[in-house]
């Protein structure tokens, strides 16, 4: 058993060594890149905790200790700001955001230090009688904050949609990944610290559990990110996909009446003329130019007349241009992939995925439909 625990510690501190040092190779770093450095950090010093504590090595176990006691009320806030860092450009960042982590600061000015110079004192049992139990307040002050940053960065997604019409899903959705799997492991330490306190079991491995679905969780983000992502950073969220602050604000009803059929006009004629949407690179600044309107009036167009975001309309169209290719005989000509490509898909994923949800079939299943009731007729 320990033989088994020691390994998975050891593969645990190798890949947290391999992130941080990708993270460090990148040429380009801004405060993302930064703060993923930091992150990585915090999770290498819990493992190096408990690989300390499993071979009773004191001085490293003592070292270790001091990070790994409040990491649970540093790491959330620390990935919300990660969040806002990516999508969110603002001046000073950081400082601005510096109030999410006095929780931290003080437990571990006032609690954690008193500690580790006299884990005996009387300042210390009596603070154990207001909070039997730290462990269950950092979950509870984790979990909260995972999905906090979750909504955050679900609205941040929708904002990307009225946007862009394409949005790379593997880059994107990885950091969904990174805060669910993240948001899994507490809950696992929240349900572990529960039994203890309710049912009273309490044996000295249990910590090494919550450890265990950390290590798999980055394995699985590891894999992840470097077999569909950028190594453990979408870089092009943050040169591409900033959002100003003020995009955030909902707008109010901007257009007048007359303008809606004049841009309705403009709109169909770039779609069906132009088929500008066949550009995989298309987005709101791109179709403002050609329409010769702002973007902002492009935006409202969007959400007042058409009643959807950018990413959905301009999708749709690519959807029907594919069903079109899909019925003809022109399919002989194309792979399903190659279809999707020319459509202004960006990526096979991304055409496969908003197909079915347009249709309910894949596009091979809708080819395979439509042969059949040729045949029929």
């Amino acid at each position: 058993m320990k033989l088994a625990v020691d390994f998975i510690l050891v593969i645990g501190i190798l890949l947290n060594i391999f992130a941080i040092v990708g993270i460090l190779r990148l040429k380009q770093k801004k405060i993302p890149q930064y703060i993923l450095v930091v992150f990585w950090f915090l999770i290498l010093n819990v493992i190096v905790y408990f690989y300390a504590s499993l071979h009773d090595l004191k001085t490293l176990q003592f070292i270790t200790d001091y990070l790994q006691n409040g990491v649970r009320f540093f790491i959330p806030p620390l990935m919300y700001l990660y969040v806002k860092s990516i999508f969110l450009e603002r001046p000073n960042l950081i400082r601005k955001n510096i109030k999410h982590f006095i929780v931290f600061c003080v437990y571990f000015s006032f609690y954690i230090l008193p500690k580790s110079l006299n884990a005996n004192s009387n300042y210390i049992y009596t603070i154990h009688e207001y909070v039997p139990n730290w462990a269950f307040v950092q979950d509870i002050f984790g979990i909260v904050y995972f999905i906090i940053s979750l909504k955050l960065f679900y609205k941040v997604s929708n904002l990307m949609k009225q946007n862009y019409s394409n949005i790379v899903e593997k880059d994107f959705l990885w950091i969904e990944k990174f805060l669910i799997s993240f948001l899994i492991v507490l809950i696992v330490d929240l349900i572990i610290t529960v039994t203890e306190i309710y049912f009273g079991y309490n044996v000295f491995w249990d910590g090494y559990i919550t450890v265990l679905f950390m290590i798999v969780a980055m394995s699985y983000l590891g894999y992840y990110g470097l077999t569909q992502s950028t190594v453990f950073l979408p870089n092009f969220l943050i040169q591409k996909y900033v959002i100003k602050p003020i995009e955030l604000v909902k707008q109010s009803s901007y257009l007048k009446e007359f303008e809606k059929d004049a841009l309705k006009t403009k709109f169909h004629s770039c779609m069906h003329q132009e088929k500008i949407y066949l550009s995989p690179d298309l987005n709101l600044k791109v179709l403002a130019d050609t329409m010769e309107i702002s973007e902002r009036k492009l935006s409202a167009f969007f959400s007042e007349v058409l009643s959807s975001s950018f990413y959905d309309s301009i999708n749709s169209f690519r959807v029907e241009e594919a069903k079109a290719i899909l019925k003809s005989n022109a399919i002989k000509s194309y792979s399903i992939t190659g279809i999707g490509l020319s459509c202004g898909f960006s990526s096979k994923s991304s055409f496969y995925r908003i197909f079915k949800k347009s249709t309910n079939l894949s596009p091979l299943a809708y080819r395979e439909l439509n042969l059949k009731e040729s045949h029929h007729t």
